[in-house]
C-alpha cells in the first residue's frame, strides 16, 4: 500500500529513540503490497507464510534483544510510520510504544493477534508461595497450539484489509496449519516417553512449551532478576533431586553467568536456545530435540 513517510510526526519520537540498534527495516516500496510490522521474527516468519508476495514485513527486534525493555530504531519508527498494519503479539514494549506508533501514523490498523490464546503467569519460581507475579507470559509464540491460533488470526486481520485477496491468504493459512501442526506431533512424539519432566532454564521462555505437553519448567531467573540465595539453594536442591544434566539459556545471556550456575549444579551441558528465531519450525524442533535429550 502507498504512504507518505510522515516524517514530521516522527520526528519528535526519533530523538527519543534508540540510535544502536541493528534490526533489519523493510523498504518501503511504491507497489500495493501491504506493509506490515511486527514485534518478533517469530511472528514475521507467520505473517510472510500467510501473506506471501503481497506483503511487506519487518520485525522490531532480532535474535539477542530483550523485548521486555526493548526500544525500537528511528529507521524503525519511519517504516512503523509507513505501515499499513502491526501485529501485537502482546510484549512488554509494545504498552510504551505502540500509542506512540498511532501518534506517528493516525491511519495505522493495529490488531491483536493473541487473541482467543489464553495466558498463563510467569513462572519465575519453583515454589511461589504467594502465587504473585509481575505479569503474563508473553512468549505465547513458543507454543504449536498458540501458533495455530495466532497463524488464523493473522489471515483474518490479513483478508479484513485486502479482502481482495483474501482467497490467497487462506490457502496459505491452511498450508501453514499443517506445517505447525507437523511440529506439534513431532513435539508430542519426542516428549512422551521421557524419564523425566522438569528441565531447568536460565529465562522462563518455555512455559508455554511445557504447558502443552506436560512439563515442568525450572526457571532460575526470579522476576527477571538473579535468584537470593535461598532461591539459587532451591534450584540446586531440585536440580539434583530431578537428576537434571542439562542447563537452557538464550542467546545474549551472559555466558560467564552461565557456567557458573552450572559448575555449582553439575551440569554437564549447556544448550543455548533463541525464543526469537525467524525459522520457527526449524527453531522449534530444535528446542524439541534438546529437551528431549535433557529429559533422559
Amino acid at each position: 500500500m502507498k504512504k507518505p513517510f510522515l516524517f514530521l510526526l516522527v520526528f519528535s519520537l526519533l530523538a527519543g529513540a534508540c540510535s544502536n540498534q541493528t534490526n533489519n527495516v523493510s523498504i518501503v516500496t511504491g507497489d500495493d503490497k501491504l506493509n506490515v510490522s511486527v514485534s518478533i521474527p517469530s511472528i514475521q516468519w507467520l505473517v510472510d507464510q500467510i501473506g506471501g508476495e503481497h506483503v511487506h514485513t519487518q520485525s522490531l527486534t532480532s535474535s539477542g534483544d530483550d523485548p521486555h525493555t526493548y526500544e525500537p530504531s528511528p529507521s524503525q519508527m519511519i517504516a512503523v510510520a509507513a505501515s499499513d498494519l502491526y501485529l501485537t503479539a502482546g510484549v512488554e514494549f509494545e504498552e510504551v510504544w505502540i500509542p506512540k506508533f498511532i501518534d506517528a501514523n493516525s491511519t495505522l490498523q493495529v490488531i491483536d493477534i493473541s487473541e482467543g490464546i489464553i495466558r498463563i503467569p510467569i513462572d519465575d519460581h519453583l515454589h511461589s508461595e504467594d502465587d504473585e507475579h509481575d505479569g503474563l507470559d508473553p512468549h505465547i509464540w513458543l507454543s504449536p497450539q498458540n501458533m495455530q491460533q495466532i497463524a488464523q488470526n493473522i489471515a483474518a486481520a490479513l483478508q479484513t484489509i485486502d479482502s481482495e485477496n483474501s482467497p490467497f491468504y487462506q490457502r496459505n493459512l491452511s498450508e501453514v496449519l499443517v506445517t505447525i501442526n507437523q511440529v506439534d506431533c513431532q513435539l508430542s512424539q519426542a516428549f512422551s516417553e521421557t524419564i523425566r519432566k522438569q528441565f531447568l532454564i536460565i529465562h522462563p521462555s518455555l512455559g508455554y512449551l511445557a504447558d502443552s505437553y506436560g512439563l515442568q519448567m525450572i526457571p532460575v531467573e526470579v522476576n527477571g532478576q538473579e535468584p537470593s540465595p535461598a532461591e539459587l539453594a532451591e534450584i540446586l536442591n531440585a536440580s539434583e533431586i530431578y537428576g537434571i544434566h542439562t542447563l537452557f539459556t538464550q542467546t545474549g545471556t551472559n555466558p560467564l553467568n552461565v557456567r557458573m550456575l552450572a559448575e555449582y549444579a553439575g551440569i554437564t551441558k549447556i544448550v543455548e536456545t533463541d525464543p526469537m528465531a525467524y525459522d520457527w519450525p526449524a527453531n522449534m524442533l530444535f528446542i524439541g530435540e534438546n529437551l528431549q535429550e535433557a529429559l533422559n
